[in-house]
């Protein structure tokens, strides 16, 4: 019976206690930059300050990235005459900077957007409204969902085919100049994933098609030869630029090292063709 009192006593005296208080969000305030047609990004610091961290918001795109609070980090780029910060967060994988500071402007970057930004500039009216907190609850919000985990996460089959449509885009060009139906892959086989987060394939991988379409462009024999003597182009990578005819099959083994990779196409199939 004593013991039931003395739990009764102890559940009354806590229930009159405060309840705790929340810890505060680890955030300072922010700034808010403004585009042209109503585009925004929220830019807020994360205590301490000294680390560089920042979340950033942008709204108004029209892109995959509105609304998204991912972590970034500042990095500073600048030079004795000039400053320029890029803001930097992972994207599937890869370092991805919407925005960019180069002394007094300001660009906003975002996919399916201008290849060079937009300008985007401070606005103080918006920054003094600026709930940070709010910004930080979201970015939690979608951190704990593991939404901001699956895009930042390196997504080796979704890269793989951005650089295999750029290649087959390239082979139908070569096939409507040329009057051919020539087929190619890329050997993924030969690509290990840190090279494939580092460099643009498809860029390497298209020279050869670029070369012979333009000897199509220009030349019936040519045009001729080729339907003839190919069916086949593939694209690999390895330690030198080694481009060989093997049969009616052309391996393109390229290296970003190599210099002039489209002149060595060209000048490759004008003696081996």
């Amino acid at each position: 019976m004593k013991c039931i009192v003395a739990v009764a006593v102890l559940a009354t005296v806590l229930g009159t206690l405060p309840a705790r208080a929340a810890p505060p969000a680890p955030v300072e305030a922010g700034k808010v930059f403004v585009g042209p047609q109503g585009e925004q990004v929220a830019v807020v610091p994360l205590a301490p300050r000294e680390q560089k961290k920042f979340l950033l918001r942008i709204q108004g795109t029209g892109s995959v990235l509105d609304n998204l609070v991912l972590p970034y980090t500042l990095k500073d780029w600048s030079s004795p005459s000039t400053l320029r910060h890029n803001y930097t967060t992972q994207w599937h994988g890869k370092d991805y900077s919407p925005l960019i500071i180069v002394g007094k402007n300001a660009e906003l970057h975002f996919p399916g957007g201008p290849g060079n930004g937009i300008a985007v500039q401070y606005d103080e009216a918006r920054s003094q409204k600026l709930k940070p907190e709010e910004v930080y609850a979201q970015h939690q919000q979608q951190t704990q969902s593991g939404q901001l985990a699956k895009l930042m996460a390196f997504d080796r089959k979704a890269e793989e085919a951005v650089h295999d449509t750029a290649y087959a885009e390239a082979l139908q060009a070569l096939n409507t100049t040329c009057g051919t139906s020539v087929a190619g892959a890329i050997d993924w086989t030969t690509v290990t994933e840190p090279f494939l987060k580092a460099q643009k394939i498809s860029r390497y991988c298209v020279f050869p098609l670029t070369a012979l379409k333009a000897l199509c462009d220009v030349s019936d024999e040519a045009r001729t030869t080729v339907k003839a003597r190919l069916k086949q182009m593939d694209c690999r990578f390895g330690a030198t630029l080694e481009p060989a005819l093997q049969g009616d099959r052309f391996v393109w083994t390229t290296t970003p090292e190599a210099s002039q990779q489209e002149k060595a196409a060209t000048r490759y199939f004008k003696k081996h063709l």
